[in-house]
């Protein structure tokens, strides 16, 4: 499969009162055409500086892309003017944002929201626009997308909402689309028709998705690829089976076993102890080092992204060759102590 989005060595900062943050530190990764990925991690990891990047959307200030590349279609998108970007931005890329209720716009009626996309990317006339933006809700799965368009966001339910959010990104059939917790404060059903609907995009359109959730089970849902996010940084990347089934960095092994899971009854919940990390004092080491119950002399050093499998790398010293853990890892073995 042809790489359609390429990010290299990404790095962001916040400049803020109390010191520099570093958001996003040195994060590679490539999305194939037509494939799902997922970024998965607690809050604060990075995950949404890191989709903001991607689309040009960062606040600045405070925020200050600092290092890095990023291309699509092998154009690098870090070269263009906020104008040209603008262009690229719902028609090759588009962006399905955390909070529908505060993306859309409270005061336009829906349709007229919708519509703009035509009339910017398409050139159509407000009529043509409306009529294709009623066509954009009805793929959706909207019910009488023809009222919908006279209604307001505050008008309809979340789920509602949250289509509606699908049906901008969809319009104009972008190559790519950032879904950034899509499914955040909706009940488990609208969830599942949430994610039902962005894998009938994916297949019936051949959409690349980047789906950034802390929900493992709708990572597991949906994506053929999970990058970890912690302190900035991917500490692992591996196909989703491979992941789930054989986590190779304490931090996952760590996230997996908070997930409720009904064929493990008689197992109670994990929790990682400490705190995640100061990011205005980025340590020169294992940036997981002071949470990890296998922590070693070696974990003052950064750890390299090192491969446990094919298409499989952890960001942990304990896959080193030399390590006495490697084979208890590979085995899928690793336990929180």
């Amino acid at each position: 499969m042809p790489v359609l989005l390429d990010v290299q060595n990404l790095s962001v900062i916040f400049h803020t009162y109390a010191g520099t943050v570093r958001a996003v530190n040195n994060v590679s990764f490539t999305v194939n055409q037509g494939k799902i990925i997922g970024i998965v991690g607690e809050s604060g990891c990075g995950k949404s500086a890191t989709a903001q990047a991607i689309m040009g959307i960062l606040p600045q200030p405070p925020a200050e892309m600092i290092s890095g590349g990023i291309y699509l279609d092998a154009a690098e998108l870090t070269a263009l003017s906020e104008k040209e970007l603008q262009h690229i931005r719902g028609k090759k890329m588009s962006m399905i944002f955390q909070d529908p209720m505060t993306a859309l716009n409270p005061v336009l009626t829906i349709g007229l929201q919708i519509a703009e996309m035509f009339m910017h990317h398409q050139h159509l006339a407000y009529k043509d626009a409306l009529l294709q933006a009623e066509k954009a809700l009805y793929s959706v799965d909207i019910p009488a997308p023809k009222a919908r368009l006279e209604q307001y966001p505050h008008q309809l339910s979340g789920g509602m909402r949250q289509r509606v959010m699908i049906a901008m990104a969809l319009a104009c059939q972008p190559k790519l689309i950032i879904a950034d917790e899509p499914t955040t404060a909706l009940d488990v059903t609208i969830q599942a028709q949430i994610i039902d609907l962005l894998r009938s995009k994916n297949q019936k359109l051949g959409t690349s998705i980047i789906l950034i959730s802390h929900d493992l089970g709708v990572i597991a849902s949906l994506c053929q690829r999970v990058l970890v996010m912690y302190a900035g940084e991917i500490i692992e990347a591996a196909p989703a089976a491979d992941l789930y089934r054989l986590p190779a960095h304490p931090y996952t092994y760590g996230l997996l076993q908070s997930v409720p899971r009904p064929d493990r009854k008689n197992h109670g919940l994990l929790s990682i102890a400490g705190q995640p990390p100061n990011l205005l004092k980025i340590s020169s080491g294992c940036s997981f080092g002071p949470r990890c119950s296998y922590s070693m002399e070696i974990c003052r050093q950064k750890p390299p992204l090192l491969s446990v499998g094919e298409q499989h790398a952890t960001r942990c010293w304990l896959a080193h060759t030399d390590s006495p853990h490697r084979q208890m890892l590979l085995q899928g073995g690793l336990l929180i102590k």
